[in-house]
């Protein structure tokens, strides 16, 4: 959130994609996110589960797809 700007709504939305894209409970998700925030290792999770949600968190959060307004994503006529 403070990197990025975001208000609580939308790092929720980041963590609910990321979760639902891995298929890893939001449980579980949100340790891997802070621990990679803070150069530490999430030891809730496995290994796995860590790099599973590492990949998705590069790709679509600080890949900035996020950034991205809806209407860009949707063809444009004319």
């Amino acid at each position: 959130m403070l990197v990025r700007g975001w208000t609580a709504a939308t790092a929720f939305t980041a963590l609910r994609t990321i979760s639902q894209r891995t298929n890893v409970k939001l449980r579980d998700v949100a340790p891997v996110v802070v621990a990679a925030g803070s150069h530490a290792e999430a030891s809730t999770v496995d290994a796995e589960t860590s790099s599973a949600v590492l990949d998705q968190l590069r790709q679509h959060v600080l890949g900035s797809a996020f950034d991205t307004p809806a209407e860009e994503d949707e063809p444009k006529t004319g």
